[in-house]
C-alpha cells in the first residue's frame, strides 16, 4: 500500500538518489491563487490575451507547472544533491482561476541509476489538485540527483526492465505453470518507456529479455503510476485496472484474452516481487 508521508521539515540537506522509493507519496500545503498571481504572470510571460482577464478569467495554463514546482521545492527534498531537472510531461486538465486553492499530491514512480553509478533519475508523477480533490494539471518530471552509494539497486519496483522480468520469474506462483502448461509465446510487458519479454515454453519462463528473439506475442502496457499502484494497492487491481483501459494489448488480443488467468498471477507476482528488499 502506498504510504502518505507529510512535508518534512525545510533543511539544506535534501536527499540522495537512494532515499527515494518508488511508491512513496507526498501531498505538499495548499496554495491558493490569487489576482496578484495573475497580474505577476501576465507580467513575466508577456501574455496579455483578453482570454486571462476579469475576475472569471483562466490563468495561463504554464502558471500551474510553476506552482507545481513551488509546492515540490516545498516538500523540502531538493538539497544539494539534486542537480537539475531532466524533463517534464504535462497536461491540462481544467482551468486555473483566482480564488482556486490547490495542493501537489506526487508520486514516485522509477528511481534509475545512472551508468557511472554515481547519479539515478528519479521521475515523479506530480498531479495539482483543487479543494474538491479533481485534478487540474497532472504530468511527469524526472530529476538527476548524487548518490550516496553504487548500490545494489532493488528491482521489484524497476519496471519494464530485464531485472524487473526475472525477479517476476522468481516470484511466480505455482499456479502460473498450469495455467500456462500448453502454452508456447512470448508475453511483453511495458512501463512507460521501458519494456521487457518473457518468452514461455509450457509453463517455463525459458527467457527474459528486452525483446524476445521471435517478438511478443503481445504486450501489456501502461504507465509508470499504474504499474505502481498495482504493486502498492491493497489487493491485485489488474482486471479493475485493464477493464478500466489503464492497461492497454498490442499484438495478438486473442491470446491476451485467453490468458487472463496468468496475466493476474503475473501480476501478483509483480506485487510480491515489490515488497522484495534490495
Amino acid at each position: 500500500m502506498q504510504t502518505e508521508q507529510a512535508p518534512k521539515p525545510r533543511t539544506t540537506q535534501g536527499r540522495w538518489f537512494e532515499d527515494f522509493t518508488v511508491g512513496e507519496t507526498f501531498t505538499s500545503r495548499p496554495r491558493t491563487i490569487t489576482a496578484h498571481d495573475l497580474a505577476a504572470f501576465t507580467q513575466l510571460s508577456g501574455d496579455d490575451h483578453p482570454l486571462h482577464a476579469g475576475p472569471d478569467g483562466p490563468l495561463h495554463g504554464p502558471f500551474g507547472i510553476a506552482v507545481a514546482m513551488g509546492l515540490l521545492h516545498g516538500l523540502g527534498l531538493h538539497g544539494p544533491a539534486v542537480l537539475g531537472l531532466l524533463n517534464t510531461h504535462w497536461d491540462y486538465r481544467r482551468p486555473l482561476r483566482v480564488g482556486d486553492t490547490v495542493r501537489l499530491r506526487m508520486t514516485v514512480v522509477r528511481c534509475r541509476r545512472t551508468t557511472d553509478g554515481g547519479r539515478g533519475v528519479v521521475t515523479r508523477h506530480m498531479r495539482l489538485v483543487d479543494d474538491r480533490g479533481g485534478t487540474v494539471q497532472e504530468g511527469t518530471t524526472s530529476a538527476l540527483f548524487e548518490a550516496s552509494g553504487s548500490g545494489p539497486d532493488p528491482a521489484g519496483r524497476a519496471f519494464g526492465t530485464v531485472a524487473w522480468g526475472e525477479t517476476l520469474t522468481a516470484n511466480l506462483p505455482a499456479g502460473f505453470a498450469d495455467a500456462l502448461a500448453g502454452w508456447d509465446g512470448a508475453i511483453g510487458l511495458r512501463a512507460g518507456e521501458h519494456e521487457v519479454g518473457l518468452r514461455v515454453y509450457r509453463g517455463r519462463v525459458i527467457e527474459v529479455a528486452g525483446r524476445p528473439a521471435l517478438g511478443p506475442t503481445f504486450t501489456v502496457e501502461a504507465d509508470e503510476l499504474t504499474w505502481t499502484e498495482l504493486v502498492t494497492a491493497p489487493a491485485n487491481e489488474f482486471t479493475r485496472f485493464a477493464m478500466a483501459g489503464r492497461f492497454t494489448v498490442r499484438g495478438n488480443g486473442y491470446e491476451y484474452l485467453r490468458l487472463t488467468r496468468p496475466l493476474h498471477l503475473l501480476a501478483d507476482a509483480a506485487r510480491t516481487a515489490a515488497e522484495e528488499p534490495a
